[in-house]
């Protein structure tokens, strides 16, 4: 063999070897990836969020039900005024 058909060989060797671990990761791409630890420490963080957010909800939930309580209590009130008005009304000679 002479010295441009090993060449060309190296290279197709090269070449060949290179497209075969095309998209394997290295060490370095894995140095970024999270550990259990990291995903445990996220878990937890998560879970403390949604714990808020579930008492956030369930105080505006409580919210609203105290200001419809409220709403109609007062609904209430006026109708039973109304009645009493029109009732005071109608005993009225014309």
């Amino acid at each position: 063999m002479n010295e441009d058909v090993i060449t060309d060989l190296k290279q197709f060797i090269a070449t060949t070897v290179s497209q075969q671990f095309y998209g394997v990761a290295t060490k370095e791409d894995l140095k970024g990836l999270a550990t259990k630890e990291d995903l445990a420490k996220l878990d937890q963080k998560l879970s403390a969020k949604i714990d808020v957010l579930e008492q956030k909800v369930d105080s505006i939930q409580a919210s609203i039900g105290d200001a419809l309580v409220t709403s109609n209590d007062t609904s209430d009130a006026q109708l039973k005024d109304h009645e009493r008005r029109i009732t005071l009304l109608e005993q009225r000679p014309a």
